[in-house]
């Protein structure tokens, strides 16, 4: 009865910037320079931890996307539209004979 949730919540140790936070880790070290520190930074890491396949990033994703569906997809719609367009070419369509 009841059973389990399903979720798990992760320890909030777990949430540190570093290497697979590279943006936070960036603005931490301008924050330094200027002898200032944010202690809730760590609490954005969920949101740019590259170790997520969620948060990858933006040109990594379009790059994936294009690699794998768009420019196939482009070049097959290229090949049958010549191929189309070469079929056509080769019929008469009765244009410009006899007309005045």
């Amino acid at each position: 009865m009841g059973g389990d949730h399903g979720m798990k919540i992760p320890d909030w140790k777990s949430f540190t910037v570093g290497e697979h936070t590279p943006e936070l880790l960036k603005l931490q070290k301008m924050l330094d320079s200027l002898g200032l520190k944010d202690p809730w930074l760590r609490n954005e890491v969920w949101r740019y931890d590259r170790r997520d396949p969620v948060n990858v990033e933006y040109k990594v994703a379009a790059r994936r996307a294009l690699s794998r569906g768009v420019l196939p997809g482009l070049g097959l719609a290229i090949i049958s539209a010549g191929i189309h367009y070469y079929r056509q070419s080769g019929e008469d369509h009765g244009h410009g004979h006899g007309h005045h």
